[in-house]
């Protein structure tokens, strides 16, 4: 089994995650990849090219997907228990 991170450059990053390198520049700006977790400097310095660990990308991915399904799941829910509390509904016991 290989522990080393799978450290791969910038264009190809973006081809295997099916994404534009612009949209991983935003990951990267918006802080949700984490610099040495993520992403390096392959040249130490911030104007350098940019190399990114896929197996951390993609175990973020997860995580975050599996987040966001949950929630809209919760979301969905309450929704739909709301609508029921909602609802009048008559018996002629209530008569």
């Amino acid at each position: 089994m290989n522990l080393e991170p799978d450290w791969v450059d910038e264009p190809t990053a973006a081809q295997q995650l099916m994404l534009s390198a612009g949209t991983l520049r935003n990951m990267r700006t918006q802080g949700r990849l984490e610099p040495g977790k993520h992403f390096v400097y392959a040249t130490g310095v911030a104007c350098g090219p940019v190399h990114y660990d896929m197996s951390a990308i993609r175990a973020m991915q997860r995580e975050r997907t599996i987040a966001a399904v949950k929630a809209n799941a919760e979301r969905r829910a309450a929704t739909a228990k709301k609508r029921r509390a909602t609802i009048e509904s008559y018996s002629e016991a209530q008569a």
